[in-house]
Formats: structure tokens, sequence, C-alpha cells
């Protein structure tokens, strides 16, 4: 089973719920309150830095004493590096789009509200994705 949360909600919303895995596209804080959400033997996946905090570092006696697994994956520096396969990585995702595995919400708006749209982005309220039309 898997689950996807807001970050902000992540607390409330799994009511002390620990988990195997997590999987972390957000960084910053949002990656330390992830460990805090890992099982024994729990494994957190870094696979982007969406909140841009660069600085940010986790301290590893938290991994020692949960004997907690982090991983990192970058698409951009990964690929690049291994370029047979990015063919079958992508055959995979257009099967999972087939199959309705990544059905997306998706709001149209005008460019006149561009700043509303970057609003959403910046204050976490967007579901799925925004396309700005000349409309």
């Amino acid at each position: 089973m898997y689950w996807i949360v807001d970050s902000a909600e992540l607390r409330d919303a799994l009511s002390g719920e620990k988990f195997d895995v997590v999987v972390d596209p957000v960084g910053g804080e949002v990656r330390t309150q992830s460990l805090d959400l890992l099982a024994v033997g729990g494994r957190l996946l870094a696979v982007g830095n969406a909140g841009g905090d660069w600085t940010h570092q986790i301290g590893s006696n938290q991994l020692w004493l949960g004997s907690i697994t982090v991983s990192g994956f970058n698409a951009g520096a990964y690929l690049p590096a291994h370029p047979q396969l990015a063919r079958p990585a992508l055959e995979a995702a257009l099967k999972a789009v087939a199959a309705g595995l990544g059905d997306t919400e998706v709001d149209v708006l005008p460019f006149a509200e561009a700043a509303i749209a970057h609003e959403r982005m910046e204050n976490r309220t967007l579901n799925g994705r925004i396309v700005l039309t000349p409309a």
C-alpha cells in the first residue's frame, strides 16, 4: 500500500503510522520529518529538492539508531552516465501512464492569472499541474 500526503499535513494525516519506504522529492526539513515516519529498518529515497534548501543536512545518529537507509537518485545526473537505461525506463513509464497510473489533475489558466498560479505553487495549494494559455 502507498500513501501520497501533503508534507504540511504529514504528522496529522498519519497518526503515528510508520512506513518501510518514504519517497521524498521535497528535501530540506521535510526530509528530516520523513525520517521520523520510518519504521525500524526503513528506507528513505531522496529523489529531489523541490523545497530548494541546498544547505539542509540530516544527522547520522538518527539513521544509525533506527537502522535507516537513505538513498538518493537524480535522473539528471544518472541517465547521462547510463544512456542505455533511458529507453527501457521511458517504455515502462509509458505503460504506467497507459494503465491509468499517471492521472494528474490539470488546471488551465490564462496568462493573465500567472501570478495566481505562482502563488498556488509557492503556498502549496496546488493539486497536480497548472497550464497557462494565451486565452
